[in-house]
């Protein structure tokens, strides 16, 4: 609503009004219940500003009715063409080897004016992040423009989270980092997108050791736990780390880990409880598949030699 009053000049009390009194839009509702607008809503909404402003009143054009109002508002209402990003994110990714912050922020606060935050996470911030993981790979990018970035990402990802949750009776998915994971932006992508799907998330951050991991179960009794594991370290340490997560905390509380190192152990780790996922996002659609209720049954299935939520 409010990026929507910011487009369109028009105030959100009477964007409410305008919406109850009229069936000029009906915006769709989020998982958090805001309103979502889509592009044609803004460009009438702009239209029907302009209109008042010369003169004429919103009942007189509610009269008409939207679709009239629509061909006037925009002269080819053949549909748009699928948005491209790609230059969007070489902008992007120049700030950020730049450290130009200021159009940094910029740039990405009008990306979510102008899309919605989910939009803008899987379609520009995702690809983004692959981008910046292959130059730092390649060693093209320097520390302080990855840390840069890193941050960058972080602090807008942790903003929404914060500013977006749904209510206290939502089930519980409590994410977090293993001990010695610094990487988290994969997590915080999920953890966000899983709240846009209306789970309630405590995040508690990169490197959480086992036993505080355990202790917060046990204090908040989640429905779910999900981990990252980025970071491929030595094999005999990551992989003592993924035996732990599967014998002492699993069989307690359904647990889900996904990552870009998970792949590298698949041979090598064959959990009884652990619910394995080559990356956060798959993780997020075997969730979103199932459409169980939002509740996560005890008992897994096994899935390709490796443990996954029922089908």
């Amino acid at each position: 609503m409010k990026a929507v009053a910011h487009l369109t000049g028009v105030r959100p009390e009477l964007l409410r009004m305008w919406e109850k009194r009229y069936s000029l839009f009906k915006p769709q509702r989020a998982g958090n219940r805001y309103r979502e607008f889509d592009d044609e809503d803004v460009q009438l909404l702009r239209y029907i500003r302009q209109q008042i402003e010369q003169g004429r009143s919103i009942g007189e054009l509610a009269a008409e009715g939207r679709e009239a109002l629509l061909r006037r508002a925009i002269p080819d209402h053949s549909p748009p063409a699928e948005p491209t990003y790609t230059d969007l994110i070489d902008e992007l990714l120049g700030y950020m080897q730049r450290l130009d912050k200021a159009r940094l922020d910029a740039r990405l606060a009008e990306c979510v004016a102008h899309n919605t935050f989910a939009t803008v996470l899987t379609m520009v911030c995702v690809p983004l992040m692959h981008r910046l993981g292959e130059l730092w790979a390649a060693g093209k990018l320097s520390i302080a423009s990855e840390r840069f970035a890193t941050l960058a990402l972080k602090q807008r990802l942790l903003t929404m989270l914060h500013t977006t949750a749904p209510g206290a009776t939502a089930p519980l998915v409590l994410c977090a980092c293993p001990s010695g994971e610094l990487h988290e932006l994969g997590l915080l992508t999920f953890a966000y997108l899983m709240q846009q799907d209306g789970w309630q998330v405590c995040y508690l951050g990169p490197d959480l050791p086992l036993r505080e991991l355990y202790w917060s179960c046990e204090r908040l009794q989640p429905t779910l736990v999900a981990l990252s594991l980025t970071y491929v370290t030595a094999s005999s340490e990551s992989l003592r780390a993924l035996q732990d997560l599967d014998t002492v905390l699993a069989p307690s509380y359904p647990t889900l880990i996904g990552g870009q190192a998970i792949g590298s152990y698949r041979h090598l780790f064959h959990p009884q409880h652990l619910w394995c996922f080559d990356t956060a996002l798959a993780a997020l659609s075997h969730i979103r598949r199932q459409d169980t209720g939002r509740t996560v049954p005890e008992s897994p299935v096994s899935a390709l030699g490796k443990r996954a939520l029922p089908q």
